[in-house]
């Protein structure tokens, strides 16, 4: 296995899990708002999130792991903030965490998705430039010593 494939698995499931982590707070928050005296929360909810973490892990595979220019990643983060809003909405809308008609509902899981996806966001970011700066230090060590 090449070593891209591996950085891409890894990062599939960190965003796994903290997509899973990040709606498991929302679902809390938004039982809270909604269901606010002793709701009774099936076990088949546990499985949705856990399904719809994966679903929207795979929106990882929007960015190429390649120099893009500015505009373009803004236009990938852009596709991939939609693909995650049309996941999770459907995903309430399929598995009834949302009545139709409550704008409300709709309002406070829009707010949901736009918190976690900027968490996440953030948190992949750091990453990435912690792991630009190492290679960086790396590749300035090697030339010192190589000169």
């Amino acid at each position: 296995m090449t070593d891209n494939i591996k950085k891409r698995i890894v990062e599939l499931l960190l965003t796994f899990c903290m997509v899973t982590t990040g709606s498991v707070f929302v679902c809390a928050v938004y039982n809270n708002i909604f269901w606010p005296n002793d709701v009774y929360l099936n076990a088949d909810v546990l499985w949705q999130l856990l399904a719809l973490a994966f679903l929207c892990s795979l929106g990882n595979f929007i960015h190429p792991y390649r120099e893009v220019s500015r505009r373009r990643e803004l236009l990938n983060k852009g596709l991939h903030y939609l693909y995650i809003n049309a996941v999770v909405l459907s995903c309430g809308y399929g598995f009834q965490w949302m009545d139709r008609g409550n704008v409300l509902m709709l309002a406070v899981m829009i707010f949901g998705i736009l918190f976690v996806f900027v968490v996440v966001s953030f948190v992949i970011w750091r990453l990435h430039a912690r792991e630009s700066e190492n290679l960086n230090r790396k590749l300035r060590e090697y030339q010192q010593t190589g000169e």
